[in-house]
């Protein structure tokens, strides 16, 4: 079971020797560590504290960063946790909710959707900037009808690309003009925000301060280059990056059910929750 590993390798970093000398860490340890922090803010947010919308608004900038992980990999594989992940995690989305209204499938299937499209995008799309163009219409043309269903919809589909168009400019694999992807990343993280903002109903405050994190965060991403991280504040720390970039889909799941169950019993604990108006 992924979460029973997630446990155990938890067990295993809290009793390491902080002497010892650890593997390097890289700088997607660091980004994917950054992220979960962002994220974990965002379902503190969501189960735990509904009435403080400046949480919502700080984890709409983790989301963005494993989308556009999953662009920049070359890896095309599919693990099967996120498939048993993903069943769960709708699961428990389910029992949240009290029903299907409202419910959506899980983050990790349009990872896996994502996975499966993204040969048929570097080999047929790609090659063609009007073909490029074109396909970046369509999902946001249909955005309205699939974000209901799976979560992030094809705006999840939109970071990827921007992920994958910054390997591949900075690989030299295509022959695109240099202003595409900065274009893209603003156009792409653009619409991201509206969108968000839109569901979210932020009020212009809150709008404002998620339109300046995700400019900080396009500059990060479009500066993003995958090496060995040049400086770790102590083994302790280093280490902690290492896992959550080696667990991370894990940590999320962890996240999630922790905070559902908490979020649960916390409803039942409320002394006003029942009591009629007066």
């Amino acid at each position: 079971m992924p979460l029973l590993t997630l446990l155990r390798n938890i067990a295993r970093l809290s009793l390491a020797d902080p002497i010892r000398p650890y593997p390097p860490v890289t700088t997607t340890d660091a980004l994917k560590a950054a992220a979960l922090a962002l994220i974990l803010v965002d379902h503190v947010g969501h189960y735990l504290a509904d009435e403080w919308p400046i949480l919502r608004v700080i984890g709409r900038l983790g989301v963005p960063v494993f989308f556009f992980l999953i662009g920049f990999a070359k890896s095309r594989d599919i693990p099967w946790r996120w498939v048993s992940l993903g069943i769960a995690l709708t699961g428990v989305d389910y029992l949240w909710l009290g029903g299907l209204d409202g419910l959506q499938l899980n983050i990790l299937f349009n990872f896996v959707a994502i996975r499966l499209a993204l040969p048929l995008i570097e080999r047929h799309v790609l090659p063609s900037l009007w073909r490029l163009a074109f396909m970046m219409m369509a999902l946001v043309a249909v955005i309205p009808l699939v974000n209901p269903i799976l979560e992030y919809g094809t705006e999840g589909w939109l970071l990827a690309i921007f992920g994958l168009l910054v390997r591949r400019s900075r690989d030299g694999v295509d022959a695109f003009p240099a202003w595409l992807v900065p274009a893209a990343g603003l156009c792409v993280f653009g619409i991201y925000g509206f969108v968000e903002r839109s569901d979210y109903a932020f009020p212009p405050l809150h709008s404002a301060l998620l339109m300046v994190g995700l400019v900080v965060l396009l500059i990060v991403l479009m500066r993003f280059e995958r090496r060995m991280l040049g400086w770790v504040p102590g083994p302790r720390f280093g280490a902690l990056m290492r896992f959550c970039g080696r667990y991370s889909l894990e940590i999320y799941a962890a996240q999630i059910i922790g905070l559902a169950a908490i979020g649960g019993l916390w409803s039942t604990l409320d002394p006003d929750e029942g009591e009629d108006d007066v």
